[in-house]
């Protein structure tokens, strides 16, 4: 299952590289022809078949594989979609024969038939039913994807969001404070976490004007609206920037994280 969760996560990446501007969008064809070849070598030891590797590509699997010449064989479907695909891909990556929008489109439209034909014929289930959640390294953020999708299968969709929410939180600690030195921060931190439910201004303010000494009456410190403002702003500032920089080193891509942020409910921790 790890195998094709890896598969469906690379042809969702090929499906995304497609969507990019010219010339970024080339790389697809190069993407969507691995994910295939992946799919091809995983059925071919799934069944227990020896493929021929000097055959050409389309004979060594599509007939390699075929019941006639394999007793345990399957009869694939999209032969002629991946043959274009494979000439495509060959052009591309050995003589520099750029792939036009069309043949990209028609590559995602192959390629994506092919998976969806043939995951039931090999493996008895649909290609979309295929775990992503497989291919996660953190095995506690991988059990509380798996948690989620199994709620969200059952109707619970809020609660399957704040799932996603906890796992994300997870991931986020398991890089900052590192999963081999409980109690350190890692250089990924910069600094302890802060709070994001700290004190309001008027609590601030408040705690300015407490007099120093319980016998005296307690005169307000001169500019102690002003100060209290400016601590509360400065410290929404620096956790906002925390997370960001936390964010960045680790590669997570800023905006796809606010999208999600903003689909997710908020989480509290007791």
């Amino acid at each position: 299952m790890k195998n094709l969760a890896f598969i469906r996560l690379l042809h969702r990446q090929g499906i995304e590289q497609s969507l990019l501007p010219e010339p970024l969008s080339f790389t697809s064809v190069l993407t969507f022809h691995d994910a295939v070849e992946m799919f091809l070598i995983v059925t071919a030891e799934h069944l227990g078949a020896v493929v021929k590797d000097r055959d050409p590509f389309i004979k060594r699997f599509f007939e390699g594989l075929h019941p006639s010449n394999f007793a345990d064989g399957v009869e694939l479907q999209g032969q002629y979609g991946i043959k274009r695909l494979n000439d495509l891909r060959n052009g591309f990556k050995h003589t520099a024969g750029f792939p036009g929008p069309v043949a990209i489109t028609d590559a995602k439209a192959d390629t994506a038939h092919f998976f969806e034909e043939n995951t039931p014929r090999v493996f008895g289930l649909a290609f979309d039913d295929i775990d992503l959640a497989e291919v996660v390294q953190h095995d506690q953020t991988r059990a509380h994807l798996k948690t989620a999708a199994q709620l969200d299968s059952q109707g619970s969709r809020l609660e399957a969001m704040g799932t996603l929410a906890v796992a994300f939180e997870d991931l986020m600690d398991a890089q900052i404070h590192g999963e081999d030195a409980r109690g350190r921060t890692s250089v990924y931190s910069f600094g302890e976490r802060l709070h994001r439910h700290g004190l309001r201004t008027d609590q601030v303010r408040a705690i300015l004007r407490q007099p120093d000494h319980a016998s005296r009456r307690g005169v307000p410190a001169r500019g102690a609206e002003g100060l209290a403002q400016e601590y509360t702003q400065t410290r929404d500032v620096t956790r906002a920037l925390q997370e960001g920089m936390r964010l960045m080193v680790l590669g997570v891509d800023f905006h796809q994280y606010q999208r999600f942020t903003q689909l997710t409910p908020s989480v509290g921790y007791y």
